[in-house]
This record gives C-alpha cells, sequence and structure tokens, in this order.
C-alpha cells in the first residue's frame, strides 16, 4: 500500500420585528459568533442534511475522516493518516487517539463502521448513500484502524469521505441525533428553537487547539433586508449567503468586509425526461438556443457567477474550454428544431419556481421572459421550497431549482447525470450511454489526466443531448462586521471557525 495526503478532485472554486443581542465578553477576547441564516434546520442529523444551514451546524458539531480546506485540497481530520492499495479498491484509515465525543466517551473504529453503515442502510433515507455504494466491506483490526474494501477502483474515497453529510457519530447516541446531536466537534449543541436560533458553546475539550470563539448563534432571519439592517447596526457578526444583488451596495459600507468565492453550485431549469414536451431532445436543445447562457447569468447574477455546461465549474480544469457558448439567441434555430418535434404552436406548459429563494426566482422569470420569442409560453408557478420535494420534484415538467458544490467531481455529476444517478433518478430522468460511459470510466482511475479526458467527453455528449437547462456555476458570498477576524468565506458554504474571534 502507499502512503497518501492526496489534494482532492474537488470542485474549486457557496420576519416581523426581532431583538438581537450583542456579543457577550470574553476573556479570550472570542466572543460569541451570531450568524444569521435564511431558513429553519428541518435535521441535525448530519446524515440527514440536506441544505446549506444544516450542512453549518453539521461543520459545528461533527467532525469527518477527512476534511476540505478553503483552497479545497484535502487533509486529515478524525483520520490522522490513510493508505491505499494500487488497485485503489482497499482504504486503510489510522484514526486519531484521544478524541473524545462531547459526552466524553473516546471515538474509536466502531464509530467510525456503524456512521457509514447506516448511511448505506437504505432504511436511514440518507440523501448521500449512493455516493458510497463502492463501499463493500469494512474492518476493525483494532480501535483505530479502518479498512474500507471497496467493489470497484475509486481514486477519490479520501476526498469524499470530507462531505458535509458523512460525519462521524457515536455508535450509543444514533437515536438521539435528530434532537440532541452529539459529535466530535469545536462546538457543542445546546438547543434549537425552529423560527428563532441554533445555539452552540465552545467545546473545551475540543481535541485540536481552539476554537476561540465562546460560542455561535444561528439567528433564523428570513428577510434579507433584516439581516443585512442588523449586520450594519452591529447586532449581526455575519450574513451568510449574500444575494449577488447585495454584494455591490455593501463594498462600500464602512465597518463591513464581503468575501465572493467561485464555487460549483449551480442552478438551472430541471426538465423531466420522461414527461412531455422535454421527453424530445429537440425541445430541450432548442431552450438552449433561445437563452444564451451569458445574459442570463449576467441578469439573474449580477455578474457573480459563469455559464457552464454541467455541474463542473469553468474555472475548474475538467471544464471544457473549448465548447463555446452562444453570444446570442438563435430564435430561428429554436424555432426550426421545435417545429422538427412537431410544435408548430407555442409549447404552453407551467414553470414552477420556489418562493423565498429570490436567486432562483429570478432565474425563472428571466427564462420564461427570455424563451418567448422563440416560442415557450412558460406560466410560472410559485411552491414554498419546503414542499419541493413532496410536490414538485419528479413530478413537474419543469421547475427551477439547483445545487451546492460537492466535495468532487464524481459526487458533483455520476449522481446527477449516470441513468442510474440517485439525484437523476428524481430530477431529469436522463439517459445518455455516451455520459454513463464517461462517467464510469473516470471513477475507476486515479490519475487525474486520464479524468480530464472522460469528463472533456461527458460535457460534449450534454451539449448534443442536455438533461435540462444548467445555467450557471454561481459565487458564493457572504458579509463580515469589520471585527470578525480569521474567518473566511468556504467555497462548500461553511464556516471554519476554529481560530476565528470577535476582534476590537
Amino acid at each position: 500500500m502507499t502512503l497518501s495526503r492526496r489534494s482532492a478532485l474537488a470542485l474549486p472554486a457557496l420576519v416581523g420585528t426581532v431583538a438581537l443581542s450583542r456579543p457577550g465578553a470574553s476573556q479570550a477576547g472570542g466572543g460569541v459568533l451570531r450568524i444569521a441564516m435564511s431558513s429553519n434546520l428541518r435535521a441535525l442529523d448530519p446524515a440527514k442534511t440536506t441544505i446549506g444551514e444544516e450542512f453549518m451546524h453539521a461543520v459545528l458539531v461533527f467532525n469527518g475522516l477527512t476534511r476540505m480546506k478553503e483552497d479545497q485540497s484535502v487533509e486529515p481530520e478524525l483520520a490522522e493518516s490513510w493508505t491505499y492499495s494500487e488497485d485503489l479498491k482497499t482504504w486503510e484509515f489510522k484514526l486519531r487517539r484521544g478524541v473524545k465525543f462531547h459526552h466524553g466517551r473516546e471515538m474509536v473504529a466502531d464509530d467510525v463502521i456503524r456512521t457509514y453503515q447506516r448511511i448505506l442502510d437504505p432504511a436511514t433515507g440518507a440523501p448521500s448513500r449512493s455516493n458510497y455504494d463502492m463501499i463493500e466491506k469494512m474492518e476493525a483490526p483494532d480501535p483505530y484502524t479502518v479498512i474500507f474494501r471497496l467493489s470497484y477502483a475509486y481514486g477519490g474515497f479520501a476526498d469524499i469521505l470530507s462531505d458535509r453529510q458523512v460525519k462521524i457519530v457515536p455508535a450509543d447516541r444514533i437515536d438521539e441525533l435528530a434532537t440532541a446531536p452529539i459529535g466530535t466537534g469545536p462546538f457543542v449543541f445546546r438547543s434549537y428553537t425552529p423560527g428563532d436560533r441554533a445555539i452552540y458553546a465552545r467545546n473545551p475539550n475540543h481535541w485540536e487547539a481552539g476554537p476561540k470563539f465562546d460560542g455561535v448563534e444561528m439567528r433564523i432571519l428570513p428577510e434579507m433586508s433584516v439581516r443585512l439592517a442588523a449586520l450594519q447596526a452591529g447586532d449581526l457578526d455575519v450574513v451568510w449567503d449574500l444575494g449577488p444583488e447585495n454584494i455591490r451596495a455593501l463594498r462600500d459600507v464602512r465597518n463591513v468586509r464581503v468575501e465572493s468565492v467561485a464555487t460549483a453550485s449551480w442552478d438551472g431549469a430541471i426538465m423531466n425526461n420522461s414527461m412531455a414536451p422535454f421527453n424530445d431532445v429537440r425541445v430541450r436543445r432548442a431552450l438552449h438556443l433561445a437563452v444564451p447562457k451569458g445574459d442570463v447569468a449576467e441578469v439573474v447574477l449580477f455578474g457573480e457567477g459563469q455559464p457552464t455546461h454541467s455541474p463542473i465549474s469553468p474555472n475548474h480544469p475538467f471544464f471544457a474550454n473549448d465548447i463555446p457558448f452562444p453570444a446570442r439567441a438563435d430564435v430561428a434555430g429554436a424555432r426550426r428544431l421545435l417545429r422538427e418535434a412537431g410544435h408548430t404552436n407555442p409549447i404552453r406548459v407551467p414553470l414552477v419556481i420556489p418562493v423565498g429563494r429570490p436567486v432562483r426566482e429570478r432565474l425563472g422569470v428571466t427564462l420564461q421572459q427570455m424563451a418567448r420569442p422563440a416560442g415557450f409560453e412558460f406560466e410560472i408557478q410559485r411552491v414554498p421550497f419546503g414542499r419541493y420535494s413532496a410536490e414538485v420534484a419528479g413530478k413537474m415538467p419543469i421547475y427551477i431549482d439547483g445545487y451546492f458544490a460537492r466535495p468532487t467531481i464524481d459526487t458533483s455529476t455520476f449522481p446527477f447525470l449516470h441513468s442510474r444517478g440517485s439525484q437523476n433518478e428524481r430530477l431529469w430522468v436522463y439517459n445518455e450511454p455516451k455520459v454513463d460511459a464517461a462517467l464510469e470510466a473516470a471513477r475507476l482511475t486515479g490519475d487525474p489526466a486520464v479524468q480530464k479526458t472522460h469528463y472533456i467527453a461527458m460535457q460534449r455528449a450534454m451539449v448534443d443531448n442536455p438533461p435540462g437547462y444548467i445555467a450557471y456555476a454561481q459565487k458564493f458570498a457572504c458579509a463580515y462586521r469589520a471585527a470578525v477576524k480569521d474567518v473566511q468565506t468556504h467555497p462548500m458554504r461553511w464556516f471554519d471557525l476554529r481560530a476565528g474571534y470577535i476582534g476590537s
């Protein structure tokens, strides 16, 4: 076996009146960090988290075997090192000794194995389960060693263990994760009140040096205007996930720092390939001709993003730079494709957009307006985002949605684009043999140069047969009071708060 601390093959580079308290004093100068979030936490169990606010919670309370840094390299976390076999099918992780869960028990190999057994159990309902289906067997030769035996070669295995939904949980407290989560992370969960806040205290026994903050409060404030006003008044320390329309306005505000970083998070129009009219590739291609992605990115994101062909970001080395984006709408070409598909009259279908997601709402309205000259008559229907899973996904011909960046290209593409991918099955029901072949080949090698050739082929196939309309890769931005020190905006949309503090 060969020792490896591999760099990730990662996606470059997220109310009415409220009373907000001032941060508490701290002898160490840490303070309580008050972060404004937009939505309630629907899950406290890390295996069941699905939205950015929940991912923030998971990073505060838990740790994974590996960790992704702001530069998207992967480093050891609960695993201090790992080795792998030449065929990339056997991975051995050495665990740190002396790491304690918040209830005082030492973290050992059985906790790691139980964590992954639970994720792989369909009864758990873990959204990330399909990302780890290569795990065939796990062994613990001693309390500080875990061996993963894979059913097929997977060069990025250590990288995907850094994801937000695979944090290590205590085997003896699994039944409590939904309401009283316990991990090994830098902060201890104290309480959560829906519609108000989640409260965390500094873990004084954390296995790493830190954190410096005395605690963290995640405030649930749906209205961006309320968040921004509270930040400028000094009643909040961080506004998480700024809208692109807010970034320019805040850049010149005194005592406020804004950071915007490139990510592979994407939004788009999800077209169900099993439903008319989008079961005809000519209709899907016609929408691409009718609506130039460059114009969409500028109108919707105010320049805070770039058009893309797939979930691979334009600033990733695997991006197909030689595939051009149309500079202008080809209305005649779009109408010709629609006629070939048998649509001599305008296509009239509802276009569902999520209430409470302003960027995606704006994307839906932009598509509606820009596609009309080519013969698409979309009727906007607004549905609260919280009802999307039950009422929209897999049930409507076309709707607006989006997904955060994943830790590797494979986890960003295979579940979404492979004909048997877990996300594909509930999104576009896409089936393109050339895409399947490229995705299958790419995950069987650890050589980035070889992977690149397969992912370029995938993007070319998607231009000819698009699953839907993946519009752009957007930047992720946060705003901070100037007093917040040593906290950076992470392209995976969470914060590493181990070194941060409230200064003067």
